[in-house]
């Protein structure tokens, strides 16, 4: 009986010897005004890039706005202003959305840092390869809308009703064309949020099955709101887009849920 109490006692020194290392090797408690000032010092920084950026890109945005808009029409579209502010409105949107672009990578490793004192060793590698492949998940999606999805809606709204030639407004075109263009890029990254997400034990396969219709219907609406294209053709384009992410994000939260556990 003594010899069995031996390893009992051994085991439970070897458990307190590392309860101390149980918990993420930063991780202590917070108050809510430190979460919300570190909070705050990542967002500024995430911020500040966005703002020089952009302030760069605007010297430029002229002829980048030019080029872009080249490649919205399978045919030469002439850009159209209908107000005297709407060029400059249009360039400081484009210069804005352009630095998002440009500046994606640095925004998620900021949220990365926010997160990174509550995270095991384990899950700050698991997350920090994500990363870089985060931003090439994302540019596929842009690439996709850009050189395939936007030219096939634009195209139906350049064709002549009753002899009547279109003139689009560069403003309303070019932002609806952004948006869609960001969109897709943010809809690729709902399997790398998953993956990180069922890796540390924030949600499990069966959850995301048991929120489908919701999504899905949410995101119809937004789209609807955010595309206004009265055709629905690219309101159907997203919500195909997000169905196949979202199941291929079941599947990865599936493997990774499996691994985990």
């Amino acid at each position: 009986m003594g010899a069995q109490e031996n390893p009992g006692s051994s085991g439970s020194s070897e458990t307190s010897g590392t309860s101390g290392t149980r918990e993420p090797p930063e991780d202590r408690e917070m108050e809510l005004r430190e979460h919300i000032a570190e909070l705050r010092y990542r967002l500024i920084r995430a911020m500040t890039v966005l703002s020089l950026l952009s302030a760069v890109i605007f010297f430029k945005s002229s002829e980048l706005i030019s080029l872009f808009w080249g490649g919205l029409f399978r045919e030469p579209m002439d850009i159209v202003t209908f107000t005297p502010t709407e060029w400059m409105a249009a360039r400081i949107y484009f210069s804005i959305a352009s630095a998002f672009f440009i500046a994606y990578p640095h925004i998620v490793y900021e949220l990365y840092l926010f997160a990174k004192p509550g995270l095991y060793e384990h899950e700050r590698k698991f997350v920090k390869t994500f990363i870089p492949f985060s931003y090439l998940l994302f540019l596929l999606g842009t690439a996709l809308a850009y050189f395939i999805v936007i030219p096939k809606l634009y195209s139906f709204a350049v064709q002549e009703y009753l002899g009547a030639e279109p003139m689009l407004s560069v403003k309303k075109t070019l932002g609806n064309a952004v948006r869609i263009f960001i969109s897709f890029g943010l809809v690729f990254q709902i399997p790398v949020v998953a993956a990180i997400a069922s890796r540390l034990g924030m949600i499990d396969p069966n959850w995301l099955k048991g929120k489908r219709l919701l999504v899905y219907a949410g995101v119809f609406i937004l789209a609807t709101n955010l595309t206004m294209d009265i055709t629905g053709l690219s309101q159907l384009i997203v919500l195909i887009l997000v169905v196949a992410m979202y199941e291929l994000s079941i599947v990865i939260s599936s493997v990774t849920y499996r691994k985990k556990n």
